[in-house]
């Protein structure tokens, strides 16, 4: 028997209406026994006004009442919402005859951690309907909501099978070795290990990035192909990361680096140029970096200064139209054209990725642009709590010192891989211990 509990799930009055919901055991009979008339009952999932009396000698209010059967609501449990009248002496009087029934105030998170016991949700989304409170913006909104309809759970999920596999397959080597099962050695576990490590990065590279998170900015080089995007890159990051060449089109994904000032890092990704193609691989990546543009990253339009002008301020004008204030411009290969040829852009960038003439100044207008417009929002960007970062970051450390002391032994493998795998299990809350979920709980308030 689940125990009635009782909780607004809107901000207490004063107020036109509040939100009241109740959840348990014969939830359903202990609204209705407030009902004026005893001859109306509620049916699940059906909406009523009815008078509700909230106080013997006051007249009644009216209120709307949606129930649910056991199994049917979002806790799993049978469970009632009142849209009533926000008055405190009202939603007072109610609380005192409910509680006069034998049902309690709840404790805060005590709705969603019902949900979380009776596998409605996993620990991610419960923990999620916390930060989904908490946003303070659309991009926080749109990241939480993310976590909330479970791509975090489906990423840790798919990584946490994926693991389980390669153990089962190491396992099964001792177990049956004398049955001709064979163990995939040293070299093989660290194929088998290496997509894994490559999701869990994947996964932590979408955390969303806000200024007052210990993440770092990133910054977005983009433009039509051959306008000397990669030549850029490397010549920022002071080496060779991405093919340059002169024929258009050699970056065909996104490729990242970090730029470091003292203590402050940026991170830089090139993107594939601006071009069509039939080339399926070649199509893929252009709408992966067309998904990354859709964010609000900082974008760094990377012009070739020997193009015709009257290109360039055709192209700025869609530019603008898509990303507004965080697009900043830059005419790289003026070794390329005579001083004073140029006349568009007058306050932009002027670079040689050949020569180096801009790039220093460049890389400090980088720093002072990220500091003022910080990028808050990937466009696949999940909302992690710390615990949740730390936990996948733990898992991806322990299976990357799993990778490089494979030598060591199937044993001491198995073993850790085993402590990799309980990490992702704690996120999803398999094998989360109860004071944790006490404190993950206690953050929310009382209606959820």
């Amino acid at each position: 028997m689940e125990e009635v509990i009782y909780a607004l799930a809107s901000p207490p009055p004063p107020a036109p209406l509040v939100l009241l919901r109740l959840d348990g055991d014969g939830a359903t009979g202990h609204i209705e026994a407030l009902f004026a008339s005893e001859a109306l009952s509620l049916r699940a999932r059906t909406p009523r006004t009815v008078d509700l009396i909230w106080q013997l000698d006051a007249p009644p209010t009216p209120v709307v009442v949606i129930s649910w059967k056991r199994g049917a609501s979002w806790t799993g449990n049978e469970g009632v919402e009142l849209l009533l009248p926000g008055s405190s002496p009202i939603v007072d009087g109610i609380f005192g005859r409910l509680e006069q029934a034998g049902a309690r105030l709840a404790q805060p998170g005590e709705f969603t951690r019902r949900a979380f016991i009776n596998g409605r949700i996993d620990l991610s989304r419960a923990e999620s309907v916390a930060a989904l409170i908490e946003a303070e913006d659309r991009a926080s909104l749109a990241a939480a909501r993310r976590v909330m309809e479970g791509e975090l759970a489906q990423g840790i999920g798919s990584a946490a099978d994926s693991l389980l596999d390669v153990i089962a397959i190491i396992e099964a080597g001792l177990d049956f070795s004398e049955q001709e099962v064979e163990s995939p050695g040293t070299e093989g576990a660290r194929k088998l290990l290496q997509p894994i490590l490559i999701d869990l990065d994947n996964l932590l590279s979408r955390r969303q990035w806000t200024v007052d998170s210990d993440g770092i900015p990133r910054v977005l080089l983009w433009g039509r192909a051959n306008a000397g995007k990669s030549s850029l890159f490397n010549a920022l990051l002071g080496q060779d990361r991405a093919i340059a060449s002169a024929v258009a089109g050699t970056t065909t994904d996104a490729v990242g680096g970090t730029l470091q000032e003292g203590e402050r890092q940026i991170e830089l990704l090139d993107l594939p140029g601006q071009r069509s193609t039939r080339e399926e691989l070649e199509t893929l990546a252009l709408e992966r970096a067309a998904q990354l543009l859709e964010g609000d990253d900082p974008v760094l339009w990377v012009i070739d200064a020997t193009c015709d002008p009257a290109e360039i301020e055709q192209e700025e004008q869609q530019i603008s139209a898509q990303f507004g204030s965080r697009v900043q411009p830059v005419l790289t290969q003026i070794d390329l054209i005579s001083p004073g040829e140029l006349n568009i852009f007058p306050e932009a960038p002027r670079v040689s990725s050949i020569t180096g003439e801009g790039i220093d100044a460049l890389r400090g207008k980088l720093f002072r642009w990220t500091s003022i417009t910080p990028g808050r929002q990937r466009s696949d960007a999940i909302l992690f709590t710390r615990r949740q970062w730390q936990l996948v970051s733990d898992c991806r450390d322990r299976l990357g010192r799993a990778i490089e002391d494979a030598e060591g032994g199937p044993e001491l493998l198995v073993a850790d891989l085993r402590e990799a795998l309980t990490r992702l299990e704690e996120i999803t809350g398999e094998s989360t211990p109860e004071d944790v979920l006490d404190r993950i709980f206690s953050r929310f308030c009382l209606g959820k």
